[in-house]
């Protein structure tokens, strides 16, 4: 029961909000380079969480420690993969998948067969950049992705995209959302 206790509290305490950048080791390639004008504060990276089996994460609640609100937000795209990460890193698949635009038609059962296994998957994600094209603004950023169980490391891009307060947009196209992901493995 302690243990139990002990494993929810440092994973709400790594949760809400919180990321930091993932060192590489001398066998994994390097994490994504910060673009010049990025700091290096908790707030830009990515937090390795302590390994727990994923289903017994969410099913003891640690999920609703997740930054729901981040599903709502249009200023900043990194506060969704941040809240992304967090939910892959729990096994929460099904808010990991309302993350994604209606039109990439993620499913909590691809999600889960990409990331599920005994040990969640380290994210490391770096600075992106946005960009604005046709109404829409584009938020496009380095990931690479290390896998505790032994599947190969995997490094590559996460687009995210929002309508630019354009008259007649629905509230979920001016809220950021994952478009799409491109990543190879090492």
């Amino acid at each position: 029961m302690r243990n139990t206790v002990a494993i929810k509290a440092i994973l709400l305490a790594a949760l809400p909000g919180t990321m930091l950048l993932l060192a590489a080791c001398h066998r994994n390639p390097p994490a994504p380079e910060m673009s010049a004008g990025a700091t290096e504060d908790a707030s830009d990276a990515v937090v390795p969480a302590p390994s727990v089996d994923a289903s017994a994460a969410t099913d003891a609640g640690i999920a609703a420690g997740l930054d729901m609100e981040a599903l709502t937000e249009r200023r900043d795209p990194e506060r969704l993969l941040r809240y992304y990460t967090n939910a892959i890193r729990v096994g929460d698949w099904v808010d990991a998948a309302r993350a994604w635009s209606l039109d990439a038609q993620m499913t909590p059962e691809k999600l889960k067969g990409e990331f599920g296994g005994q040990a969640g998957p380290k994210i490391a994600i770096g600075k992106g950049d946005v960009e604005g094209a046709a109404g829409s603004l584009y938020y496009e950023a380095p990931v690479v992705i290390d896998f505790a169980d032994g599947r190969p490391s995997r490094r590559g891009t996460f687009v995210l995209r929002r309508v630019n307060d354009v008259p007649g947009a629905s509230e979920e196209q001016l809220n950021w959302r994952i478009e799409r992901t491109s990543t190879f493995t090492q």
